[in-house]
Protein backbone atom coordinates (compact mmCIF):
# COMPACT_ATOMS: atom_id res chain seq x y z
CA UNK A 1 0.00 0.00 0.00
CA UNK A 2 3.10 2.40 0.76
CA UNK A 3 3.96 1.46 -2.88
CA UNK A 4 0.42 2.82 -3.90
CA UNK A 5 0.48 5.90 -1.70
CA UNK A 6 4.15 7.25 -2.89
CA UNK A 7 2.73 7.64 -6.51
CA UNK A 8 -0.88 8.93 -5.78
CA UNK A 9 0.23 11.14 -3.30
CA UNK A 10 -0.60 14.70 -4.57
CA UNK A 11 -3.09 13.27 -7.15
CA UNK A 12 -6.37 15.25 -7.09
CA UNK A 13 -8.30 11.76 -7.54
CA UNK A 14 -9.48 8.96 -5.66
CA UNK A 15 -6.20 6.89 -4.87
CA UNK A 16 -6.53 4.25 -7.52
CA UNK A 17 -3.41 2.55 -7.30
CA UNK A 18 -3.39 2.40 -3.24
CA UNK A 19 -6.96 0.46 -3.58
CA UNK A 20 -5.16 -1.63 -5.94
CA UNK A 21 -2.48 -2.08 -3.85
CA UNK A 22 -4.91 -3.34 -1.15
CA UNK A 23 -6.59 -5.96 -3.39
CA UNK A 24 -3.04 -7.44 -4.14
CA UNK A 25 -2.38 -7.45 -0.15
CA UNK A 26 -6.37 -9.23 0.66
CA UNK A 27 -5.69 -11.63 -2.53
CA UNK A 28 -2.05 -12.70 -1.48
CA UNK A 29 -3.14 -13.30 2.40
CA UNK A 30 -7.06 -14.49 1.99
CA UNK A 31 -6.66 -18.02 2.05
CA UNK A 32 -4.59 -17.67 5.06
CA UNK A 33 -6.79 -15.42 7.04
CA UNK A 34 -10.07 -17.55 5.65
CA UNK A 35 -8.03 -21.08 6.11
CA UNK A 36 -10.81 -22.55 8.06
CA UNK A 37 -12.87 -22.22 4.73
CA UNK A 38 -10.62 -21.99 1.94
CA UNK A 39 -8.38 -24.90 2.71
CA UNK A 40 -5.69 -26.00 0.58
CA UNK A 41 -7.99 -26.47 -2.51
CA UNK A 42 -11.26 -24.69 -1.66
CA UNK A 43 -12.52 -21.51 -3.79
CA UNK A 44 -9.39 -21.61 -6.22
CA UNK A 45 -11.46 -18.75 -7.91
CA UNK A 46 -10.19 -15.95 -5.39
CA UNK A 47 -6.39 -15.46 -5.80
CA UNK A 48 -7.05 -15.31 -9.72
CA UNK A 49 -10.43 -13.04 -8.89
CA UNK A 50 -8.33 -10.89 -6.80
CA UNK A 51 -5.48 -10.35 -9.45
CA UNK A 52 -7.76 -9.18 -12.31
CA UNK A 53 -9.29 -6.25 -9.76
CA UNK A 54 -6.04 -5.18 -9.00
CA UNK A 55 -4.53 -5.03 -12.52
CA UNK A 56 -7.54 -3.54 -13.52
CA UNK A 57 -7.38 -0.66 -11.32
CA UNK A 58 -3.93 -0.38 -11.98
CA UNK A 59 -4.33 0.24 -15.74
CA UNK A 60 -7.33 2.34 -15.18
CA UNK A 61 -5.65 4.66 -12.70
CA UNK A 62 -2.12 4.69 -15.02
CA UNK A 63 -4.24 5.49 -18.19
CA UNK A 64 -7.24 7.75 -16.73
CA UNK A 65 -4.49 9.56 -14.58
CA UNK A 66 -0.78 9.10 -15.49
CA UNK A 67 1.59 10.01 -12.98
CA UNK A 68 4.65 8.96 -14.87
CA UNK A 69 6.82 5.99 -14.99
CA UNK A 70 6.79 5.52 -11.37
CA UNK A 71 2.84 4.62 -11.52
CA UNK A 72 3.84 2.05 -13.98
CA UNK A 73 6.43 0.55 -12.52
CA UNK A 74 6.29 0.06 -8.84
CA UNK A 75 2.66 -1.16 -8.19
CA UNK A 76 2.99 -3.68 -11.16
CA UNK A 77 6.09 -5.31 -8.96
CA UNK A 78 3.39 -6.47 -6.45
CA UNK A 79 0.39 -7.12 -8.68
CA UNK A 80 3.13 -9.48 -11.06
CA UNK A 81 4.12 -11.09 -7.21
CA UNK A 82 1.08 -11.74 -6.66
CA UNK A 83 -0.09 -13.60 -9.83
CA UNK A 84 3.11 -16.18 -9.41
CA UNK A 85 1.21 -16.74 -5.90
CA UNK A 86 -1.96 -17.41 -8.00
CA UNK A 87 -0.03 -19.11 -10.11
CA UNK A 88 1.57 -21.30 -7.53
CA UNK A 89 -1.75 -22.31 -5.65
CA UNK A 90 -3.55 -23.69 -8.22
CA UNK A 91 -0.50 -25.83 -9.16
CA UNK A 92 -0.52 -26.89 -5.84
CA UNK A 93 -4.62 -27.92 -5.89
CA UNK A 94 -3.93 -29.79 -8.80
CA UNK A 95 -1.19 -31.66 -8.02
CA UNK A 96 -2.61 -32.48 -4.80
CA UNK A 97 -6.02 -33.40 -6.28
CA UNK A 98 -4.47 -35.20 -9.11
CA UNK A 99 -2.39 -37.55 -6.64
CA UNK A 100 -5.90 -37.98 -4.12
CA UNK A 101 -7.93 -38.93 -6.75
CA UNK A 102 -8.06 -42.49 -6.22
CA UNK A 103 -7.99 -41.70 -2.68
CA UNK A 104 -5.43 -43.07 0.09
CA UNK A 105 -3.87 -46.77 0.82
CA UNK A 106 -5.19 -46.79 3.85
CA UNK A 107 -9.13 -47.03 4.24
CA UNK A 108 -11.20 -47.05 6.49
CA UNK A 109 -11.44 -50.47 8.44
CA UNK A 110 -7.91 -51.18 7.88
CA UNK A 111 -5.25 -52.01 10.46
CA UNK A 112 -3.19 -48.55 10.59
CA UNK A 113 0.77 -49.85 9.62
CA UNK A 114 2.67 -49.20 12.56
CA UNK A 115 5.86 -47.06 12.63
CA UNK A 116 8.50 -46.09 14.82
CA UNK A 117 9.33 -42.30 14.57
CA UNK A 118 11.32 -39.88 17.08
CA UNK A 119 9.28 -37.00 18.41
CA UNK A 120 10.29 -33.36 19.37
CA UNK A 121 12.54 -34.50 22.46
CA UNK A 122 13.52 -37.48 20.53
CA UNK A 123 11.40 -40.42 22.16
CA UNK A 124 10.15 -43.33 19.76
CA UNK A 125 6.62 -43.47 19.32
CA UNK A 126 4.85 -45.89 17.82
CA UNK A 127 0.91 -46.77 17.31
CA UNK A 128 1.87 -50.57 19.14
CA UNK A 129 2.42 -48.16 22.27
CA UNK A 130 -0.88 -47.13 22.60
CA UNK A 131 -3.09 -50.73 22.06
CA UNK A 132 -5.89 -51.21 24.17
CA UNK A 133 -4.98 -47.87 26.09
CA UNK A 134 -5.43 -45.11 23.82
CA UNK A 135 -7.49 -43.74 20.24
CA UNK A 136 -4.85 -41.94 18.33
CA UNK A 137 -5.37 -39.25 15.31
CA UNK A 138 -2.55 -39.03 13.29
CA UNK A 139 -2.55 -35.37 11.38
CA UNK A 140 0.34 -35.57 8.66
CA UNK A 141 1.54 -31.91 8.04
CA UNK A 142 3.16 -30.84 4.66
CA UNK A 143 6.57 -29.22 7.52
CA UNK A 144 7.32 -26.02 9.50
CA UNK A 145 7.56 -23.89 6.58
CA UNK A 146 3.19 -24.52 5.79
CA UNK A 147 1.49 -22.17 7.60
CA UNK A 148 -1.90 -24.04 6.68
CA UNK A 149 -0.13 -26.74 8.86
CA UNK A 150 0.39 -23.86 11.64
CA UNK A 151 -3.25 -23.01 11.90
CA UNK A 152 -4.22 -26.29 11.74
CA UNK A 153 -1.90 -27.61 14.86
CA UNK A 154 -3.20 -24.85 16.44
CA UNK A 155 -6.85 -25.63 15.86
CA UNK A 156 -6.06 -28.96 17.11
CA UNK A 157 -4.17 -27.94 20.44
CA UNK A 158 -7.30 -26.03 21.10
CA UNK A 159 -9.32 -28.81 21.25
CA UNK A 160 -7.11 -31.00 22.83
CA UNK A 161 -9.00 -31.10 26.49
CA UNK A 162 -12.08 -32.49 24.28
CA UNK A 163 -10.16 -34.68 22.45
CA UNK A 164 -8.69 -36.33 25.78
CA UNK A 165 -12.20 -36.52 27.28
CA UNK A 166 -12.63 -38.86 24.29
CA UNK A 167 -9.27 -40.74 25.44
CA UNK A 168 -7.88 -39.37 22.05
CA UNK A 169 -3.88 -38.66 21.64
CA UNK A 170 -3.25 -36.35 18.74
CA UNK A 171 -0.30 -36.76 17.18
CA UNK A 172 1.64 -34.63 14.13
CA UNK A 173 3.97 -36.63 11.76
CA UNK A 174 5.93 -34.05 9.36
CA UNK A 175 9.22 -34.55 7.08
CA UNK A 176 11.29 -32.34 9.21
CA UNK A 177 14.03 -33.57 11.75
CA UNK A 178 13.16 -33.27 15.58
CA UNK A 179 15.19 -29.91 15.65
CA UNK A 180 13.16 -28.17 13.55
CA UNK A 181 9.96 -30.05 15.30
CA UNK A 182 10.87 -29.08 18.57
CA UNK A 183 10.82 -25.30 17.44
CA UNK A 184 7.92 -25.94 16.14
CA UNK A 185 6.06 -27.14 19.52
CA UNK A 186 7.84 -23.91 21.55
CA UNK A 187 6.62 -21.56 18.65
CA UNK A 188 3.34 -22.69 18.55
CA UNK A 189 3.03 -24.16 22.25
CA UNK A 190 1.52 -27.42 21.42
CA UNK A 191 1.33 -29.97 23.81
CA UNK A 192 1.28 -32.99 22.24
CA UNK A 193 3.58 -34.92 20.10
CA UNK A 194 5.20 -33.97 16.33
CA UNK A 195 6.84 -37.07 15.03
CA UNK A 196 9.85 -36.47 12.49
CA UNK A 197 9.25 -38.67 9.42
CA UNK A 198 12.54 -37.99 7.04
CA UNK A 199 13.05 -39.58 4.56
CA UNK A 200 8.83 -39.60 4.69
CA UNK A 201 8.57 -43.47 4.88
CA UNK A 202 5.67 -43.41 6.97
CA UNK A 203 4.00 -41.08 4.50
CA UNK A 204 4.49 -43.36 1.85
CA UNK A 205 3.17 -46.38 3.62
CA UNK A 206 0.32 -44.41 4.31
CA UNK A 207 -0.13 -43.16 1.09
CA UNK A 208 -0.12 -39.38 1.84
CA UNK A 209 3.07 -38.20 -0.24
CA UNK A 210 3.47 -36.78 -3.18
CA UNK A 211 6.65 -37.31 -5.30
CA UNK A 212 7.31 -35.66 -7.47
CA UNK A 213 6.45 -32.34 -6.26
CA UNK A 214 6.67 -29.20 -8.10
CA UNK A 215 5.73 -26.08 -6.83
CA UNK A 216 8.17 -22.89 -5.48
CA UNK A 217 6.19 -22.05 -2.58
CA UNK A 218 7.14 -24.99 -0.89
CA UNK A 219 10.16 -26.32 0.96
CA UNK A 220 11.88 -28.53 -1.21
CA UNK A 221 12.33 -32.24 0.24
CA UNK A 222 14.38 -35.11 -2.01
CA UNK A 223 11.68 -37.51 -1.11
CA UNK A 224 8.70 -34.91 -2.31
CA UNK A 225 6.08 -34.07 -0.02
CA UNK A 226 3.20 -35.00 2.59
CA UNK A 227 -0.29 -34.81 1.71
CA UNK A 228 -2.25 -33.11 4.59
CA UNK A 229 -4.44 -35.71 5.97
CA UNK A 230 -5.84 -37.50 9.37
CA UNK A 231 -6.21 -41.12 9.94
CA UNK A 232 -8.37 -41.84 13.65
CA UNK A 233 -6.95 -44.97 14.89
CA UNK A 234 -9.08 -46.45 17.38
CA UNK A 235 -7.56 -48.31 20.45
CA UNK A 236 -7.62 -51.95 18.40
CA UNK A 237 -5.25 -49.71 15.89
CA UNK A 238 -8.13 -49.88 13.17
CA UNK A 239 -8.68 -46.84 11.02
CA UNK A 240 -12.34 -45.34 12.19
CA UNK A 241 -11.92 -42.04 10.28
CA UNK A 242 -9.86 -40.64 6.93
CA UNK A 243 -9.71 -37.22 6.06
CA UNK A 244 -11.52 -36.52 2.35
CA UNK A 245 -9.05 -36.75 -0.51
CA UNK A 246 -11.36 -34.64 -2.64
CA UNK A 247 -11.30 -31.78 -0.02
CA UNK A 248 -7.56 -31.55 1.29
CA UNK A 249 -7.41 -29.76 4.72
CA UNK A 250 -10.69 -30.45 5.48
CA UNK A 251 -9.93 -31.51 8.82
CA UNK A 252 -8.59 -28.38 10.00
CA UNK A 253 -12.09 -28.47 11.32
CA UNK A 254 -11.72 -30.71 14.41
CA UNK A 255 -15.83 -31.12 14.88
CA UNK A 256 -15.78 -33.81 11.37
CA UNK A 257 -14.76 -36.31 13.59
CA UNK A 258 -16.56 -35.92 16.43
CA UNK A 259 -19.68 -38.31 15.28
CA UNK A 260 -16.78 -40.57 14.74
CA UNK A 261 -15.52 -40.02 18.21
CA UNK A 262 -19.16 -40.43 19.53
CA UNK A 263 -19.27 -43.98 18.11
CA UNK A 264 -15.38 -45.48 19.99
CA UNK A 265 -15.01 -47.26 22.81
CA UNK A 266 -13.37 -44.78 25.02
Amino acid sequence: MLLGISVDAGLPTLPILTIAALIVVAGSIGRIVFFRTFGYTQHSWFEPMMFVIALLLYLTANIIHPANWQGWTFPLTIIFLQWVLTAGIRKDKKQLLGFTKGGYKIAIGKEAPDFALPDQDGKTVSISDFIDKRNLLLIFVRGDWCPGCHMMLRTYEKERKKLQEKNILVMAIGPDPVGVNREMVLKLDLEFRVLSDEGQRTAMIYGVQLNPYDNDFAEKYEEGIPLPASFLVDKKGVVQYVSRPDKVGEFLDPRTIFPIIERLNY
